[in-house]
């Protein structure tokens, strides 16, 4: 058989996709006691995985020192199934869903391997699971000489699959299945959903053992690569629009929208292409786009999709934020500074009179899709100015995310890792928004490094020389972490870590002398987000993960951390 380069799931059916097992055990027990065997109800959970005659043969063998006849085992089985057909409806595995939606985000295939033959169970694959399971990908009792614990059940699921064992791995609910799913050579995971202890899954080899399907599907999420053109689609399905509106830009239209070719939302939606750029971030783009949306009959029902840097998100938001006062949103940021800043937390606006974000609104996105695929499209630089702000997320939320983060070739040359860590920035960010969402206090932690960060940004533009959002936050975050230093106890030794392993070699300089103190003290007193007209308002931190918002050093100290800023970068 030909083999595809495509990854197969393994997967059992009782326990697993549906919480029947103590439907099973149950109708085994009376079975039993109605044949005269006195056995105990739990130990059957021992025996999923075996098909009905091995399970007869077993217990009579034991109970009665003889094998079980062909009669016997027919007529007890039949008997075992009007059992578990009359206990009721058999409900569907809590989680499943998701873990199955990570698998096919994924692109795992999915194969059935199961050692029931319950004609009831089989017939409701289709209905409660449509798409995973068609016939050509099931293995049941019906299939196999031998159930497990044999290996058969779960090589002929191989080949059914079409992959070897290397692209192959079970998912399992009994030490049985667990034993079978070994013996094929399989990686094999075990989620405990019924009774029987962690220790009988161990003995069996189990590769990963997790202790609900909810903590099993969460997991899947989070490490599984996902297929972000899929997670887009489901998005939008979800929302159910009556019109879909694609927002982005020509950059986009070249280097990111080809490899989304397998949604149907981009390719069958209206699009809008607007300007790259700070300088397309303007009152007649926004005009643009409401233009388009009344073009296509968009209503509030109407979903906006914007698809692109931090600049089409925060111009396609704004844009649907005020249209109709306010129509839904779906994020699909493309660059890594968009992915974890600008596309997240619901503030979106454009530039007015030579200022930045001036004009705005709050608008939460109902949905945003976080990948590293369109990453691949973007220079070093790019990278580096959106790393800034993870770099940011885990010094004021989560000091193990930091440690990570320091090492920051290795995160950025592995996609995986570098998506994994997105992901938890935007995490820690939603948590932070949806507990202060108008930026009334919480909120504030988000602005550690932006005080000083954007007065370096503002002065660049002034001289002519501007540089990436990132790269001034980076500096900034110094600046701030000196200033930690000074007035809140911060280590000493961390402020030198982060300019000397993170800062110089990675931002390097941007060009900031002593001569332009007064300039800077100057821009941050007029910072937008001060408090107090003249007074410049910081987020410092007494230790990672500790940040202390509203914090109003003397002009006197911020021109000293400038000044040890200067004198070390």
């Amino acid at each position: 058989m030909e083999m595809n380069n495509k990854l197969a799931a393994l997967i059992d059916m009782d326990g697993v996709l549906y919480d029947s097992m103590p439907f099973h055990a149950k109708a085994w027990y009376d079975m039993f006691t109605e044949f005269g065997l006195v056995t105990d109800p739990d130990e059957y959970y021992l025996y999923e995985g075996m098909t009905g005659d091995a399970t007869i043969q077993k217990l009579i063998k034991r109970e009665l020192g003889r094998d079980a006849t062909e009669e016997e085992k027919r007529n007890l089985y039949r008997r075992k199934a009007e059992l578990f057909v009359g206990a009721g409806e058999k409900k569907k595995m809590p989680f499943a869903d998701q873990m199955l939606e990570a698998l096919k985000e994924a692109g795992i295939n999915t194969v059935l391997v199961t050692g029931s033959a319950q004609g009831s169970l089989l017939e409701n694959l289709n209905k409660d699971y449509p798409g995973f399971f068609p016939k050509e990908r099931m293995v049941t009792a019906l299939d196999v000489e031998n159930g497990k614990p044999h290996p058969e059940p779960y090589l002929k699921g191989l080949r059914k699959a079409g992959v070897d064992k290397s692209q192959a791995f079970v998912i399992e609910n009994a030490p049985l299945g667990v034993r079978a799913g070994k013996a094929a050579g399989l990686f094999t995971i075990a989620v405990t959903t019924g009774p029987i202890p962690r220790e009988e899954f161990v003995k069996e080899g189990a590769d990963l053992i997790f202790s609900d399907m909810k903590s099993f599907a969460e997991w899947l999420k989070n490490n599984l690569p996902s297929n972000p053109a899929k997670r887009l689609d489901r998005a939008i399905a979800n929302l159910h629009p009556d019109k879909v509106l694609v927002v982005t830009d020509s950059n986009v239209m070249e280097k990111v929208i080809p490899r989304l070719s397998d949604s149907k939302t981009i390719n069958d939606s209206a699009t809008i292409s607007i300007s790259p750029g700070e300088n397309g971030k303007n009152i007649h783009t926004i005009m643009d786009i409401w233009k388009k949306l009344e073009e296509i009959g968009a209503t509030r029902r109407s979903v906006v999709v914007n698809v692109g840097g931090g600049m089409v998100t925060d111009t396609g938001g704004f844009a649907a934020a005020t249209f109709k006062r306010g129509i839904r949103t779906v994020n699909f940021p493309t660059t890594l500074l968009g992915a974890v800043d600008a596309a997240t937390g619901g503030k979106t606006g454009i530039n007015f009179d030579g200022l930045k974000n001036e004009i705005g609104a709050f608008h939460l996105p109902s949905e945003v899709i976080i990948s590293s695929l369109p990453l691949a499209t973007l220079s070093d630089s790019e990278l580096l100015s959106g790393y800034a702000e993870m770099l940011k997320t885990g010094l004021i939320a989560d000091e193990a995310l930091y440690k990570e983060l320091s090492d920051v070739e290795a995160v950025l040359n592995n996609p995986e890792i570098l998506e994994k860590t997105m992901k938890k920035c935007v995490e820690i960010k939603d948590m932070v928004v949806a507990q202060d969402p108008t930026e009334k206090g919480l909120r504030k932690i988000l602005n550690f490094g932006h005080t000083a960060g954007h007065a370096f940004e503002s002065l660049s533009f002034k001289k002519g020389k501007p540089i990436l959002h990132g790269y001034a936050v980076a500096h900034g975050m110094l600046v701030e972490l000196i200033l930690s230093r000074i007035l809140k106890g911060f280590p000493s030794e961390e402020v030198r870590m982060y300019a000397n392993n993170i800062l110089k070699p990675f931002y390097g300089s941007i060009g900031i002398s002593c001569q332009d103190i007064p300039d800077l003290i100057g821009i941050m007193a007029h910072d937008k987000k001060n408090s107090t007209h003249g007074q410049p308002d910081f987020t410092l931190l007494e230790k990672i993960s500790e940040p202390v918002v509203g914090c109003h050093p003397p002009l006197n100290e911020i021109e000293s951390a400038l000044e040890i800023y200067i004198d070390t970068i």
